[in-house]
């Protein structure tokens, strides 16, 4: 989109005439225990609202009539207003608890403001209306201190995000206070969470250690999204969106708020489609969600359930940066004789090498289709002014996979692209190949699972000043990974992978090379004292739990006893507020955590003489943290600063290293091994402020200067499975983590010239990204090498929108443009990737593979609300 139209569609927005007679409805909004004003607090009048400034204060300009306002804020009960203007009105709200407030703090773990002594920020529900546009939620949170997202190779859904250089492994998701991170490998995949954004109420982006209320907390941090239920404001909304490349999302959304009879239930659908940025990554998905609630006196009842099915194309493999852009490779240090060694170069950022044209159809051969629904039952009880009771149980069905090629690789085209159809042409019978058994076929790499667990917490007031909580944190996992026959290609049948070439011929979902499930149980018990009097809040956080790993092989009914991890955690903090502007907190604690499943079970399923087995080395990872913040709020200004000290011992490693186990034969099986004693240090200062000179302009800021490195060298002795010792020598002390921004300097305007018209520009540089790297490769003259590092960028975004009325009907249409400049900037690397050809070792640019980030798109979206 180029700049003529973004100004016209500007000046389209500024075309609309308001008619009849206004008045201005304002007030201030409180904490109503402690008095203090709620800052952003959101105030809703149909489709158009406000957000409340740094004294709490608000004024909406309205048409004189009757209103139903609505007044939000995480962690305090919404509260709707009926109000009739004929004139200039205050009106002043003091916010608080409610049962469904209760049940929301007990189990989705949300800070309070000025209270919770942790380092959060709130994402309220009109900044992700705002701003998502046409991208994965993680995209977002780029305007919060410390956090890296990035879309890695372009397909929808594929975003992946870090906080203080913790990668979303160790950074705990939750959506209405339910786990969702993949408890094998601690994993999120965004594609299946697609649609959240049209039921969530908030987001909340906890970082560093938190004041959690389950079991096995997180290292990293916390995003709690919160969804709409009972205390939401009635509505029924359709929403048309269009983009770039094809996208379309058509949405619908019903919420009756709360009925007469205590019933409240939500609904949403969607539909999206679209061929994506990037050649080949087309996207195509529904998302369904549909949560009932019912009041019966001191109880709450909740049942819901939800899913996005859906299937997108990948680019899965960074590749070189002269592959992409030769002229850019040069301007970053690659040489020109790299560049002209290279097969495949200068196919420009749309580049994908993973698709090629089946009967005149694009078919991308690297493909992620997947659904997981999930469902979980509430209860919540007040048995009494002083006792809460809150039960939640949850299940989550998962079914779906990735696809690849296999057996013969498939040629490529004049245009670099694959050719497809000669691939087909080569699995049609022969005189060598009667039966015309395939030499080339998708697979599918299956990942299905069933996940239940519950989580079970009890809220007691001991008196004005303190509150002890505690509870029980349940789950189990049982996750299938197969291999199977995806598409054969015009073929009979596949034969070409099997352990024994007289293996008999497979067709379509055929299992073969490996069929295992990989089982996972947790139980722990937590408890949370909290302490509260004139300027103080204190917690103290206890919890223990046992974690349990098994392992059968489904082909060879080979199976591993459960192997039992037990873990604690002690967490303890306080907030000062010195008065009404000015607060202090700190926190600390110790995190004795399980290895992940893979670094414990390790499965080395391809070796014809293990199934898998017990890593000799999995001690616990060993984390110790200390925080320090400063809030200070005035009228017109507001600031946090954050500092953060986090040491990390034992760090697990991402991709298992790998011993011969004949150190003489090089065709001897390599088994991966797990390398315990990798320490890092991550720390960092934080800080974020928002300036509102004038009420209808707002002016945040943020830095990140975060400085994370390796903290071990080395000698690693063990044994492996046959009893032949072997020693592991690697140093990486001082040496930079990669894979994640250090350096974040941000900024946003958000300006409305006229009522319900606003524009905004988000601006965010980044810095000191060093490429992805395993620190035990660093060995012998590599020792204490430092990793590539990647170019700085800045990234800019534009977002405007406009409110109406037509014909009876709240109106809005919005208009998003994301990379507005069309920066040429790289997100991700991975240092001396030895898939590259020519490939180098060098710990330069020229060694190492590379992600581009996405050029400038658009969207476009119109929503009408009833």
């Amino acid at each position: 989109m180029n700049k003529a139209i973004i100004w016209s569609v500007c000046l389209c927005f500024f075309s609309s005439v308001l008619l009849g007679q206004t008045s201005t409805l304002s007030g201030v909004v409180t904490d109503e225990v402690s008095g203090d004003a709620l800052i952003g607090a959101t105030i809703t009048v149909g489709t158009t609202g406000t957000v409340t400034d740094l004294d709490g204060k608000y004024a909406l300009a309205l048409e004189n009539g009757d209103y139903s306002i609505q007044f939000s804020y995480v962690g305090y009960a919404t509260q709707t207003i009926n109000v009739s203007i004929k004139g200039d009105q205050t009106l002043d709200i003091a916010m608080g608890s409610s049962l469904m407030l209760d049940e929301i703090v007990v189990t989705a773990d949300i800070a309070i403001e000025r209270e919770t002594p942790v380092a959060f920020s709130n994402i309220p529900s009109i900044k992700i209306e705002e701003e998502l546009g046409a991208q994965d939620i993680p995209m977002l949170l780029n305007s919060t201190p410390g956090a890296y997202a990035t879309e890695a190779g372009g397909g929808d859904g594929d975003a992946r995000i870090s906080i203080r250089g913790f990668d979303q492994r160790y950074v705990a998701v939750m959506l209405d206070g339910i786990p969702v991170n993949d408890m094998e490998n601690g994993e999120v995949y965004w594609s299946n969470w697609f649609g959240l954004d049209l039921v969530t109420q908030t987001m909340q982006v906890q970082r560093g250690l938190g004041a959690s209320k389950i079991s096995v907390p997180a290292v990293g941090g916390t995003i709690n999204i919160l969804t709409k239920g009972i205390d939401a404001k009635k509505s029924l909304r359709v929403r048309q969106e269009i983009g770039n490349n094809g996208y379309t999302r058509t949405t619908m959304g019903l919420t009756t708020g709360r009925l007469k009879n205590g019933w409240g239930v939500s609904l949403a659908g969607s539909y999206k489609q679209g061929n994506g940025w990037v050649d080949g990554n087309f996207t195509q998905g529904f998302f369904y969600y549909a949560r009932v609630d019912k009041q019966l006196g001191d109880h709450l009842l909740s049942v819901s359930g939800f899913g996005a099915p859906q299937k997108h194309g990948q680019r899965p493999f960074s590749a070189e940066a002269g592959q992409v852009d030769t002229a850019y490779a040069r301007s970053i240090g690659v040489p020109a004789y790299v560049n002209e060694e290279l097969n495949i170069k200068n196919k420009g950022r749309r580049y994908n090498d993973a698709w090629g044209y089946r009967d005149g159809e694009l078919l991308n051969t690297r493909q992620n289709y997947y659904h997981k629904p999930q469902f979980s039952l509430r209860h919540s009880w007040q048995a009494s002014d002083k006792l809460y009771w809150s039960n939640v149980a949850y299940l989550s069905i998962g079914n779906g996979g990735g696809v690849a090629v296999d057996g013969a690789s498939i040629q490529r085209g004049d245009d670099d692209q694959l050719d497809i159809e000669q691939a087909i042409q080569g699995n049609q019978p022969t005189l060598f190949n009667p039966e015309g058994i395939s030499n080339t076929i998708l697979r599918s790499n299956r990942n299905n699972h069933f996940w239940y667990g519950m989580l079970s917490t009890l809220r007691y007031t001991i008196n004005e000043n303190m509150i002890l909580s505690g509870g029980v944190d349940g789950r189990s996992y049982d996750g299938d990974h197969f291999r199977e026959v995806y598409d054969l290609l015009g073929g009979s049948g596949w034969q070409e992978g099997q352990v024994s070439p007289n293996s008999p011929v497979l067709g379509v979902g055929d299992k073969y090379e490996y069929d295992y499930t990989g089982k996972v149980r947790s139980i722990g018990a937590f408890g949370l004292l909290e302490y509260k009097r004139n300027h103080w809040a204190s917690f103290v956080n206890l919890s223990v739990a046992n974690a349990q790993y098994g392992f059968i092989d489904n082909f060879s009914k080979f199976e591993l006893p459960f192997v039992d991890v037990q873990t604690y955690t002690v967490k303890l903090g306080a907030t000062y507020k010195f008065d009404t502007q000015n607060s202090l907190f700190v926190n600390t604690g110790i995190l004795n955590k399980a290895q992940p499943y893979r670094n414990v079970i390790i499965t080395n399923f391809w070796a014809p003489t293990v199934d898998a087995q017990v890593a000799n080395n999995y001690e616990n990872e060993d984390i110790r943290a200390v925080e320090v913040g400063y809030n200070y709020k005035s009228k017109r200004f507001s600031a946090n600063v954050n500092t953060y000290y986090t040491f990390w011992g034992n760090k697990p490693l991402d991709r298992l290293p790998t011993i011969a186990e004949d150190e003489s034969d090089p065709e001897s099986n390599r088994i991966p091994v797990n390398i315990p004693g990798i320490d890092a240090l991550h720390k960092g200062i934080e800080i974020d402020f928002v300036f509102k000179p004038v009420p209808n302009l707002s002016i945040e800021g943020l830095a990140s200067i975060g400085d994370w490195t390796w903290q071990s060298g080395q000698v690693v002795e063990g044994v492996l499975p046959n009893g032949v010792a072997y020693t592991y020598e690697f140093d990486a002390a001082g040496v930079h983590v990669g894979d994640a921004a250090q350096l974040q300097i941000g900024g946003q305007i958000r300006y409305e010239p006229v009522k319900d018209f606003y524009v905004k520009i988000n601006t965010t540089f980044f810095d000191n990204n060093y490429a992805d790297f395993q620190p035990e490769n660093l060995q012998g003259d590599n020792g204490g090498r430092e990793s590539w590092k990647m170019p700085s960028y800045y990234l800019s975004s534009f977002h405007t929108g406009y409110y109406f009325k037509w014909n009876k009907v709240a109106m809005n249409v919005r208009a998003n443009v994301l990379n507005v400049f069309n920066a040429v900037y790289l997100t991700d690397a991975r240092d001396n990737d030895d898939f590259n050809s020519p490939s180098f070792t060098d710990f330069d640019a020229k060694s190492a593979s590379v992600f581009y980030g996405q050029g400038r798109r658009w969207s476009l979206s119109l929503q009408a609300s009833f």
